[in-house]
C-alpha cells in the first residue's frame, strides 16, 4: 500500500488552494487580501504549487485605476490529476473517470451483476484495473477512488446492505491494500450531498434530501458531515409517519420509504392503475393530463414527504433543503407543492430547490470527496458559476 498524497506542510496552502479553487482566475495581490497572507507568503506558496503544476498562470487581470502593470492571473490546473467512482448496488457496477472538475473522461455500466461478498473483489478489481489502464497520463495520476455504497457506511466501513451482503467483508483495507491511492467508501446519497454543497451553493448549511429506492438527507455544515454514532445520521426514511403500517427492513413498521420511496411509489402507482410495469415517465404523462387519480396520488405523496421535510427543518434549521431523485427531476413542480405545506416560522427563510444535478450528484460529490482528502481542503468549494456544473442555481 502506498498513498503519497499532496503534503501540505502548512495549512496556509490549502487556504490558498482553496481560493483558488473557487475562484475563475484570481491575482496574488486578490489572495492576499482574501487570505490575510502576506505577498511574501503568497509568491512561496504560488510558485510551489505552480512547481507541482497543480496551478497554472494565464493572461492578465484587469489593471488599476491608476493604470500599471495588469497581474498575472492564476487558475486551478483541473486536468493535473484523475478522480475516479465505482458506484456499487444490487445489479449494477458503474465507474467513472473524470479530471479534478466534473468533466467526465470516461463512464463504463455493467448491467446483471450479482455481487456478493464472495465475488465482490475479484469483480471491482477487475474492473478498476481494466478502466485504469484506459486513463490519461497527469501530473498527480489517480488522487482518489471514491466507492459509493447504496447502504450504510461507517467510517470506511460497509455495516448495512439492504440488497447484497457485502458488507459482511472489509472492503476498504483490502483495496487500500492493493492500490497505492486513497481509497474512500461512502453512501450514495452522502455523496450527493457532497457535490450539491461543494459544487451548486454558497451556503455552508446544507441538507440534500435524496429520493431513490431508499430515503436519505445528507446534512453538511461549513464542510462537514452529520454521520451519528454509527453513520445513519440522516436515515429520514426510517422515521415512522404511520402507526401499525407497512414492515420495513430497519424492523420498525410504517416507515417513510414504505411509501414514499421509488420504488414505493411504483408498487403502490401500478396497484392504483393495474399497471405491471411503472416508471416515472409512465406517471409524470398521468399527471400532466390531468388524470384526477394521479393527481390525487401525487398530492397524498407530497403530503407524506411534506411531513419528512419539516422534521429536518425543526431539526436542523438548515439554509438549503436541495431535492434529489427521479421524482423531482420529472415533476419538479413538486418541490413548490412541498413548500407549500411548509407553514411553519420556522421554514419561512428555508430554500427548498431541486436539485440541479440529480443523477450527476453522485460523479461530482466523489470529484469533491478525493479532491478535499487529497489537498487537505476541509469546506471545498468549488466556483459554482463553472458551466460544466450547473446553470440553475440559488
Amino acid at each position: 500500500m502506498k498513498t503519497d498524497q499532496f503534503k501540505v506542510r502548512e495549512q496556509n496552502v490549502s487556504i490558498v488552494l482553496q481560493e483558488i479553487i473557487k475562484s475563475n482566475g484570481i491575482s496574488r495581490i486578490q489572495l492576499s487580501k482574501i487570505t490575510g497572507l502576506n505577498k511574501t507568503s503568497i509568491t512561496s506558496i504560488t510558485a510551489n504549487l505552480l512547481d507541482r503544476k497543480i496551478i497554472f498562470e494565464k493572461g492578465t487581470g484587469e489593471g488599476g485605476v491608476s493604470g500599471g502593470r495588469k497581474p498575472i492571473m492564476i487558475y486551478f490546473n483541473e486536468k493535473s490529476g484523475t478522480s475516479l467512482l465505482l458506484d456499487i448496488d444490487a445489479g449494477y457496477l458503474k465507474f467513472t473517470a473524470s479530471y479534478l472538475n466534473p468533466q467526465l473522461i470516461f463512464q463504463t455500466k455493467q448491467t446483471d451483476v450479482n455481487t456478493t461478498k464472495d465475488n465482490v473483489i475479484e469483480t471491482i478489481t477487475q474492473l478498476i484495473d481494466q478502466n485504469l489502464a484506459n486513463l490519461p497520463q497527469t501530473d498527480l495520476g489517480v488522487i482518489g477512488l471514491t466507492i459509493a455504497i447504496h447502504g450504510s457506511v461507517d467510517h470506511k466501513k460497509i455495516t448495512f446492505t439492504p440488497r447484497s451482503n457485502i458488507d459482511q467483508i472489509d472492503l476498504f483495507h483490502i483495496l487500500q491494500e492493493k492500490y497505492d491511492f486513497a481509497i474512500h467508501i461512502e453512501n450514495e446519497a452522502i455523496l450527493s450531498t457532497f457535490g450539491e454543497y461543494s459544487f451548486t451553493s454558497h451556503s455552508n448549511f446544507l441538507i440534500n434530501f435524496s429520493l431513490g429506492n431508499g430515503i436519505r438527507a445528507g446534512i453538511i455544515q461549513n464542510g462537514i458531515l452529520e454521520t451519528g454514532r454509527s453513520g445513519n445520521a440522516g436515515e429520514i426514511g426510517h422515521m415512522i409517519i404511520k402507526q401499525d403500517g407497512l414492515r420495513c427492513i430497519c424492523g420498525n413498521s410504517g416507515c417513510l420509504e414504505q411509501y414514499t420511496s421509488l420504488s414505493a411509489i411504483y408498487r403502490q402507482f401500478g396497484e392504483l392503475k393495474h399497471m405491471n410495469f411503472v416508471n416515472m415517465i409512465i406517471i409524470r404523462e398521468y399527471f400532466r393530463n390531468g388524470d384526477p387519480e394521479t393527481q390525487q396520488f401525487i398530492k397524498e405523496i407530497v403530503g407524506l414527504l411534506s411531513i419528512g421535510i419539516n422534521t429536518l427543518v425543526m431539526m436542523f434549521d438548515p439554509e438549503i433543503i436541495t431535492l434529489n431523485g427521479d421524482l423531482f427531476k420529472e415533476l419538479p413542480e413538486i418541490s413548490d407543492m412541498i413548500r407549500a405545506n411548509l407553514k411553519s416560522t420556522f421554514a419561512k427563510n428555508l430554500i427548498l430547490r431541486n436539485s440541479s444535478l440529480h443523477e450527476r450528484a453522485t460523479v461530482f460529490g466523489a470529484i469533491a470527496l478525493n479532491v478535499q482528502h487529497y489537498f487537505d481542503i476541509p469546506n471545498l468549494k468549488y466556483n459554482r458559476e463553472d458551466p460544466q456544473s450547473s446553470t440553475h442555481l440559488n
